[in-house]
């Protein structure tokens, strides 16, 4: 069950997943305005280096994902799953507590600490002034954290963040790369949208991602079509053959059979059909690959 949840959690869209990542974060503050009760000050260069650590670790939190294909054909990709949110709930504690201790610095109460989770708005509470530079109730900071220093701190910290964050976003694309170009990790993706959306969304995703191309001198694949639960792929030959020649069809079979990245979508039930015409359109032959075809 967690396996499953953590293949629909990997399957979000960018922006589906910037809202969980958000909801995430704001448990973990509410959670913190709940229980955290200590009645710490905290001025405007420290907070802003606060942000800034807890920025970067989020980010940083996104190195675990380098490891998440492996996690996907062992089985165990929802510890990766749970290592994420719990992070992010720990941010987002921590994040509340830091806004909660400003608003304090600036307001004189703590209720002012929503404005950290509020786009632009967070920027009111970042530089509204001290209102009791008197407070005795200021945290402790050392040098690194006050005055210009702490905010040349801040700024290295954001901008590794945001160095980290294009770094893990190259990483990724060239794991996606590597993914649509060997068999075994396209048969684990696969294997994992199956199980998220099902055969007959899988084929038809398959025949969407698939653009019209020449395999060879004499044939050019037109198009790929789904329809429920059978991917056909429609060819053009440049001969006027009269029929497909068996050692073609046997080719073909095999093939399909043995190509690894198929075997799920067999497996789960699909019939590949190709389908060969020739050029005014008529049909040439069709060869049928199906679970019970390659089981023989």
């Amino acid at each position: 069950m967690l396996e499953n949840i953590a293949i629909q959690y990997v399957s979000q869209t960018e922006g589906d997943a910037r809202l969980i990542k958000y909801a995430i974060t704001i448990v973990g503050a509410v959670l913190a305005a709940i229980t955290y009760k200590n009645a710490t000050e905290l001025r405007r260069a420290p907070y802003f280096v606060y942000s800034g650590l807890l920025f970067f670790i989020t980010v940083a939190t996104g190195l675990v994902w380098f490891g998440s294909i492996p996690a996907m054909t062992g089985g165990f990709l929802w510890a990766f799953m749970l290592v994420d949110v719990m992070v992010g709930v720990a941010v987002g504690y921590a994040y509340g507590a830091c806004a909660m201790a400003r608003s304090r610095d600036a307001y004189g109460h703590a209720r002012m600490g929503v404005l950290a989770f509020v786009p632009l708005a967070n920027f009111w509470l970042l530089l509204t002034p001290t209102k009791n530079e008197l407070s005795a109730n200021r945290a402790l900071t050392i040098p690194l954290l006050t005055g210009g220093l702490g905010v040349l701190t801040g700024f290295v910290l954001y901008i590794g963040g945001v160095v980290l964050a294009t770094f893990i976003q190259v990483e990724m694309d060239r794991m996606v790369a590597e993914v649509e170009s060997n068999p075994a990790m396209q048969e684990a993706g696969i294997g994992m949208m199956l199980r998220d959306q099902g055969l007959e969304t899988v084929l038809r995703e398959m025949a969407a991602g698939v653009p019209n191309q020449r395999i060879d001198e004499m044939t050019m694949l037109l198009r790929v079509e789904s329809d429920g639960k059978t991917l056909r792929y429609i060819y053009e030959l440049s001969t006027n053959t009269e029929s497909l020649p068996e050692s073609m069809r046997s080719g073909l079979v095999r093939h399909n059979c043995t190509y690894q990245a198929m075997s799920p979508i067999i497996e789960a039930g699909a019939i590949i059909e190709h389908v060969y015409s020739r050029p005014d359109g008529s049909e040439i032959g069709i060869v049928t690959v199906s679970r019970d075809l390659c089981g023989s």
